[in-house]
């Protein structure tokens, strides 16, 4: 189950504060896939911390999102650098033409689109034939539930243990999505495109939330050894690169 009856929390930023994370997710994109040519489209760029480090292979790079603050962040960090293009737009509804970008990321914004047939649709749209989508979302098989539940009117913004092993429950409480490789599949490869690789990401200790996170930071290094081994599959994030024929 990927769509949830609970409104959906729209996420934070990755900042300066996000380095490692940056890094790391960066580096499997990068890994992942080809990210070259001629436009790039992050859609839910936030600041852009992503956008930037993974753009630098592109001619144009666009950038959108709903949340006005971050764009003024990421405006003022690419004042004057005329290849970054900054919108406020929604990513079930993009004004871009059809077959317009040769990579299209999205990182950990899925799980927050409201409608997300419709933003699926729009990417599929506007990726050309040839293109490719990197994606990252959280994982379904993570133990934890790291955006918090609302039950009632009360918001609990904290992990919660075990609640996305309770699809049904996870469902009704929370307040964002978790996907499995296949509910994305569901989403893209029925709109045309073509799954070619996944990967995990564990975590990095660095987005706050979690009383015990000063403590878990020299774990870092665990977590990404953890990456390469059998137990990948029940990382944070799933991290899956399609391509449109």
């Amino acid at each position: 189950m990927i769509e949830t009856q609970q409104p959906l929390f729209v996420g934070t930023s990755r900042g300066q504060g996000h380095q490692k994370t940056v890094a790391v997710i960066a580096g499997k994109l990068r890994r992942l896939g080809r990210l070259q040519g001629e436009r790039m489209l992050d859609v839910g760029c936030g600041t852009g911390m992503f956008t930037s480090a993974l753009g630098t292979g592109f001619q144009q790079v666009c950038g959108i999102d709903v949340q006005e603050p971050y764009l003024e962040v990421f405006r003022d960090a690419v004042k004057g650098q005329d290849k970054f293009v900054v919108q406020n737009m929604s990513a079930s509804a993009m004004t871009f033409p059809k077959d317009h970008f040769d990579s299209i990321v999205t990182i950990e914004t899925l799980e927050h689109v409201p409608d997300l047939e419709g933003a699926a649709a729009e990417i599929a749209r506007v990726l050309r034939s040839g293109g490719e989508l990197l994606i990252t979302v959280p994982n379904r098989w993570f133990p934890f539930e790291n955006h918090g539940m609302r039950i009632g009117s009360r918001e609990f913004a904290t992990r919660i243990p075990l609640l996305p092993y309770l699809p049904w429950l996870h469902h009704r409480l929370s307040l964002a999505r978790v996907f499995t490789v296949r509910d994305l599949d569901s989403l893209f490869v029925a709109r045309g495109l073509k799954r070619v690789a996944v990967d995990y990401a564990w975590p990095t200790f660095e987005h706050g939330g979690n009383p015990f996170q000063r403590f878990l930071r020299p774990l870092f290094g665990l977590m990404r050894w953890l990456e390469q081994s059998p137990l990948r599959l029940f990382g944070t994030s799933v991290v899956v690169r399609y391509v449109k024929p």
